[in-house]
């Protein structure tokens, strides 16, 4: 087969899955067991932080008396279980599976760029039959920082072995979208519900807007197909 020109680095959470409704539920959970409601504006303040940094920010702004290990572990446990479950290709959001084998098929290099943890993302990857597609994934854990930074990004493209300039980013959050463009990678703004109050922006700064994967503009597809 022959190889595109462009690989595609893909965000898991809010990007390829309808995730948010999980974390909902997991911090829903989590917060009514500590008797209160989830902030207003917690998802969007966690959303381009890695677990590790979640846990800071939840201890310090609202839990300064517990562990961020406890909290890391408490949140593993909830989201595991959902993620591994049988059905859990159903959090995939609609065409994200087949434009994903599109591009497969077409000879693009895909990897993964994401704030989880592999125990949570891979059961969901290989609940959609996903993960074969995949040459490389990388974590903000592996990086050292966040997404509002760069390094992830460039991670993922020295795993494919390509350059920045090489890779189309697909992203929902807006300072992970601006990390990946930050090093001279197209980026490919895509909706999510939880990330609404960025689409304005989002819009803006992308090189590309997906508003679902039924609907990705035809200039994209023939960017990363055209050999």
């Amino acid at each position: 087969m022959q190889q595109s020109k462009y690989s595609a680095v893909f965000d898991l959470d809010g990007t390829l899955i309808d995730s948010m409704e999980i974390w909902r539920e997991v911090d829903e959970e989590f917060f009514a067991r500590r008797g209160m409601a989830v902030p207003e504006t917690y998802q969007q303040d966690i959303a381009h932080l890695g677990s590790a940094e979640c846990a800071k920010y939840t201890v310090e702004r609202y839990f300064p008396h517990e562990k961020e290990s406890d909290i890391m572990e408490e949140w593993s446990v909830l989201s595991r279980e959902k993620y591994a479950a049988k059905d859990a290709a159903k959090y995939f959001k609609p065409g994200a599976l087949e434009f994903l084998r599109r591009l497969h098929g077409c000879g693009v290099k895909l990897a993964v760029a994401t704030a989880s943890t592999e125990d949570v993302f891979m059961p969901v990857l290989r609940a959609g039959g996903a993960a074969e597609l995949f040459e490389c994934f990388a974590t903000v854990e592996e990086a050292g920082r966040n997404k509002s930074f760069p390094d992830i990004f460039r991670l993922a493209a020295q795993k494919l072995g390509v350059r920045a300039e090489e890779c189309v980013v697909f992203e929902d959050n807006l300072l992970a979208l601006r990390a990946a463009g930050s090093i001279g990678m197209r980026t490919a703004g895509v909706f999510d519900e939880a990330s609404r109050g960025q689409l304005e922006q989002l819009r803006k700064e992308a090189d590309f807007y997906i508003p679902s994967f039924l609907q990705v503009p035809p200039s994209l597809c023939a960017l990363l197909c055209d050999k």
